[in-house]
C-alpha cells in the first residue's frame, strides 16, 4: 500500500499502518528478520527518523524487536484477553491455539501469616484460615508470560499441589479434582516495576514496566477460593475491554491517593 504524500497523515503514522498489516498479513512472519532502516527510508524515500519513528511504534506494541548487533525481529503479537470472563490462564492460551505450560518454584503453607499480610494486604478476605501458596511461572510455547503467586485456603491449595500443575491449569484442576464452581471473580490491573525475582524468572531487567493483575475468586456459595497476583510482562500479553456508552460495564475504575 505504500504511502500517501498527499494526505494530511504524518508520513511514520502511514509508515507503522503499513507495516503493521504487512506483518498482520504474514508478509513478514515471526522470528523473520525485519528490513533495515536504510532499507525503509530507500522504500519509502524518507529520512532516517521518519522510519526509526515508524519501527519505534511496532516495538513498543510488541510486534518488533530490536536485538543489539543482530538487527530487529519480528514478535508474536502479544496474547490479548477480552475481560469479563472467568477463564485461567491454561484455559486462555488453548483457546488461542498456544502451547499452555509451567514451571513451579514453590508450594506449600504459608508459615508467616502475618508477614505475608503485610505483603498482600487483600489476603485478609480469607479472615483466620490457614493458606496455601503456590508459586510459579506461567509459559506460552515455552516463553514466560506470567510470574504467579496464587493463595488457597489449606485445605484446597495443598491437595491442588498434589496434582500436575506444569501441564494443567488451576481452574481446571479445580473443577475437575476438588469440585468446586467457581463462579466469579473480583480483578484489579494496574502498572507496577520488575523486582529482582519477577526480572529473573520473566527475563526482563529489574526496574522493567510490568502488568499487574490480583484476582479473587469466589465459588458458588460466594466464599473466597483463590487470591492471585500476577505479574505479566506487558509486550507479551494484554488486555481488551469493550465499552459500551448506553450500556452499563462490571467493575468500575479506581482512584488511588
Amino acid at each position: 500500500m505504500g504511502i500517501d504524500r498527499t494526505k494530511p497523515i504524518p508520513l511514520h503514522y502511514q509508515i507503522t499502518s503499513d507495516l503493521r498489516r504487512a506483518i498482520k498479513e504474514g508478509e513478514y512472519k515471526v522470528g523473520d528478520l525485519f528490513p533495515t532502516d536504510k532499507q525503509l527510508m530507500e522504500r519509502y524515500g524518507v529520512s532516517s527518523i521518519t522510519v526509526r519513528r515508524a519501527v519505534a511504534a511496532l516495538v513498543d506494541e510488541g510486534l518488533l524487536e530490536r536485538r543489539p548487533g543482530k538487527g530487529t525481529f519480528v514478535k508474536r503479537e502479544p496474547v490479548e484477553e477480552t475481560l469479563g470472563k472467568l477463564t485461567g490462564f491454561f484455559e486462555e492460551m488453548k483457546a488461542r491455539g498456544y502451547e499452555p505450560s509451567a514451571r513451579i518454584i514453590f508450594t506449600g503453607p504459608v508459615k508467616d501469616p502475618a508477614k505475608e499480610m503485610q505483603r498482600v494486604p487483600e489476603l485478609r478476605v480469607f479472615g483466620d484460615e490457614p493458606l496455601y501458596l503456590i508459586e510459579k511461572i506461567q509459559q506460552m510455547n515455552g516463553q514466560p508470560i506470567t510470574y504467579l503467586r496464587s493463595y488457597w485456603p489449606y485445605e484446597y491449595g495443598s491437595r491442588l499441589a498434589e496434582e500436575d500443575l506444569e501441564h494443567h491449569g488451576l481452574y481446571e484442576l479445580v473443577e475437575e479434582k476438588l469440585g468446586l464452581v467457581l463462579e466469579r471473580a473480583e480483578q484489579t490491573i494496574s502498572a507496577g516495576r520488575a523486582g529482582k525475582r519477577e526480572a529473573e524468572y520473566l527475563q526482563v531487567k529489574v526496574g522493567a514496566p510490568l502488568l499487574i493483575m490480583e484476582r479473587i475468586a469466589y465459588d458458588d456459595r460466594g466464599r473466597p477460593v483463590e487470591l492471585s497476583v500476577n505479574a505479566y510482562r506487558p509486550d507479551r500479553y494484554k488486555y481488551r475491554v469493550e465499552l459500551d456508552r448506553n450500556r452499563p460495564q462490571p467493575g468500575s475504575s479506581v482512584i488511588m491517593e
